[in-house]
């Protein structure tokens, strides 16, 4: 995994795993929501996201997170594995009030400087909603990549917790096979074998 793409509604967890993932990973997670607005919510043109999005992918690794869908086949076509976070949408609508509790008034890490967390009706029934529009198009689109691309459903908190704690151990597991290598190579140099 080196060029991982994460996707689902508005509150599924995408900017919290894109957080994780990449300490896990070491590598550096983007956040669209970030590079497609500037100052007050102002939209950013469609040439200028699609100028962001290929400048994102042409790095060696990443990892990026947000459902643009009408952009998604720029970065969906880029990545080797693609995490959908198909979280149930009373969840997301959960999350998205607490975030907004926490955040009224102020910036996140995952949105532009200069913008505050918003919370409006439509906002509110875009995740209601998700399921019945969203998702359906999200999961066309995967249909798409079955072949050519890792795609890592994600369901529920417990597989995100367990998925985050196989990517840990996996990660240990080759810090420890590395780590070894050497005095393996010495061993054999030392011993003739």
């Amino acid at each position: 995994m080196k060029k991982i793409v994460i996707i689902g509604s508005s509150g599924a967890g995408k900017s919290t795993l894109a957080r994780k993932l990449g300490s896990t990973l070491k590598i550096k997670a983007f956040h669209l929501d970030r590079f497609f607005w500037q100052r007050g919510w102002k939209r950013e043109t469609r040439d200028t996201r699609i100028d962001i999005l290929q400048d994102l992918v042409g790095e060696k690794r990443w990892i990026i997170e947000g459902s643009y869908l009408s952009l998604s086949e720029l970065f969906l076509g880029a990545a080797d594995t693609i995490i959908f976070l198909d979280t149930p949408p009373l969840l997301c609508l959960q999350r998205i009030i607490k975030r907004h509790r926490k955040y009224r008034g102020r910036s996140r890490r995952d949105i532009p400087e200069g913008c505050t967390d918003r919370l409006t009706l439509a906002h509110i029934l875009k995740v209601l909603a998700f399921p019945f529009g969203g998702r359906r198009t999200l999961k066309q689109k995967l249909h798409n990549y079955n072949k050519s691309k890792q795609i890592i459903m994600l369901c529920s908190i417990q597989e995100v917790e367990d998925f985050l704690a196989q990517q840990e151990q996996d990660t240990d597991d080759r810090t420890n096979f590395s780590s070894k290598a050497p005095i393996k190579e010495r061993l054999s140099v030392t011993t003739g074998r």
